[in-house]
């Protein structure tokens, strides 16, 4: 009879195999799931700051504003970093209330605009009420140098 001799040299190549296999499945599931996460943080930052550009919105509505300005009007409130700015429509008619929410990577900030028209017409401070289905997220005038950035 012969003797046969088996040293496991495909054994051994066949685990090699299976483990780096394995390693690159775990590879592209590490990368996979890194993009997942740093997409799910730029969604969060995205919310948090339309949501303040929101607020902003909401809070201007409290506020009162200087009828005699032809420029944007900002007020802040730096507790809540909320940051809202007012300035008439090219119409003379309407008001264009803007909010702004801070993104963390960008150095322009989220902003959001209300159409509003005000209660006080003959008074030096204006008090404002929004127009229904008034607010959007893109400048609402049709002069685009009116939506310019406010300081």
């Amino acid at each position: 009879m012969k003797k046969c001799s088996q040293s496991g040299g495909s054994t051994l190549a066949m685990v090699m195999l299976i483990s780096i296999v394995g390693l690159l499945l775990m590879s592209a599931l590490q990368r996979q799931l890194d993009a997942a996460i740093h997409m799910g943080n730029d969604e969060r930052h995205y919310l948090r700051a339309f949501n303040q550009a929101l607020s902003s919105l909401n809070w201007a509505m409290s506020l009162r504003w200087r009828d005699a300005e032809p420029r944007w009007q900002c007020q802040t409130l730096a507790t809540e970093e909320l940051k809202a700015c007012l300035r008439k429509a090219s119409d003379g008619a309407q008001w264009l209330l803007r909010g702004e929410g801070r993104l963390p990577s960008s150095p322009r900030p989220l902003v959001l605009y209300r159409r509003v028209v005000s209660l006080t017409p003959v008074s030096q401070h204006v008090t404002l009420q929004p127009v229904p289905h008034g607010w959007l997220d893109f400048c609402p005038d049709k002069d685009d140098a009116l939506c310019a950035d406010a300081e």
